[in-house]
């Protein structure tokens, strides 16, 4: 059953994602652990809640506003806590709209986190309870992220436009930083 169907079940409620875009001030989006998403273009005086485009309701682990295009962002979802080990990424060019997966090849896994490469919006990085993946097509392709990295959860990836480097946050494992001068 999905999150709120099941009568057990304890839906708390509460916001675990929050950000606001780089390109224009007051446009927030919000997600919160019983899958839920809103969005607002005015600083919070109206919210428009975007939940019914999202195939499933799963918690909302991260979104990502773009820093390349205003109505991008990107929604990551996990499902851990319902057993549920599919691996839920998005997207979305207008505002919330509509909203499609790009979750390509990964073979499964909760999704933690996406960040958007600085440098070209085509390079994508998301954070799994397995590992780190990389795609250079905007997502239609994913690749293992780094021949050493161990197969991990992923609690946070950071993307260093200073140094050329993503560091990486992991559950018991410690912090990594992989060089990304050479991801294209």
């Amino acid at each position: 059953t999905q999150m709120g169907e099941n009568p057990t079940a304890i839906p708390y409620q509460t916001i675990v994602s929050l950000a606001e875009s780089p390109k224009r001030r007051g446009l927030l989006y919000v997600g919160s652990d019983d899958g839920r998403l809103h969005v607002t273009l005015d600083t919070g005086k109206e919210w428009t809640e975007l939940t019914s485009k999202l195939p499933v309701r799963r918690w909302i682990s991260r979104v990502v506003p773009s820093e390349h295009a205003e109505g991008t962002i990107y929604i990551t979802q996990r499902g851990r806590e319902d057993d549920d080990f599919g691996v839920y990424i998005y997207k979305s060019t207008d505002h919330g709209r509509t909203i499609r997966s790009i979750s390509g090849n990964i073979p499964s896994g909760p999704v933690n986190v996406v960040r958007e490469d600085p440098r070209n919006p085509n390079i994508l990085y998301v954070g799994t309870d397995f590992g780190v993946y990389v795609s250079t097509n905007g997502g239609d392709k994913w690749e293992v992220l780094g021949g050493n990295l161990p197969s991990n959860q992923v609690s946070d990836l950071q993307f260093s436009a200073r140094d050329q480097i993503i560091v990486i946050s992991t559950y018991g494992r410690g912090i990594w930083a992989i060089d990304a001068t050479g991801i294209k």
